[in-house]
């Protein structure tokens, strides 16, 4: 992608951004480890936009389906061999899966943006690559826990 392509994300855009920057300075330099830092976090911030991508739409599909089942079953109701497609236990369940990809989309938008967050960081900054290196490692940190579960207010499994 070229580096003003409007149709990339913004992980794409800055690392982009931090390779120009290390092909004109000496090895060794700030800006290069400011491009490898950077492109350590663009890993993540791909994988993430390509798991938010397939979780939005999984979650659109099944919304699409809870908002139109009902209007399904009402002119299929005199089909004969369809019962499943009318029972309660079906509209739940595609309810839930519903839920359950809103959830998985808004867990991997999040961990997304913190990550493209961070690149602003390594190309707008500027701290030392050196000394911006031991933020944005713990930072990354944080951003790599896996899914939490609130029980109740200050409290995680």
């Amino acid at each position: 992608m070229t580096e003003f392509d409007k149709n990339q994300t913004s992980a794409a855009f800055l690392v982009g951004v931090l390779a120009r920057r290390a092909a004109a300075a000496e090895p060794g330099s700030d800006a290069q480890t400011r491009h490898e830092l950077g492109f350590d976090i663009y890993i993540k911030a791909r994988s993430y936009a390509i798991l938010n991508k397939i979780a939005f739409w999984l979650a659109f599909l099944t919304c699409f389906c809870v908002f139109l089942w009902p209007v399904v079953v009402v002119l299929l109701k005199n089909t004969p061999g369809l019962s499943l497609v009318a029972s309660a236990v079906t509209q739940t369940m595609i309810t839930a899966l519903a839920t359950f990809f809103i959830l998985i989309y808004q867990h991997y938008k999040n961990r997304q943006t913190s990550a493209e967050n961070l690149l602003r960081a390594i190309v707008f900054d500027s701290t030392p690559a050196t000394d911006l290196a031991e933020n944005v490692i713990a930072e990354m940190a944080k951003i790599d826990k896996g899914i939490s579960f609130n029980l109740k207010s200050g409290t995680k499994v």
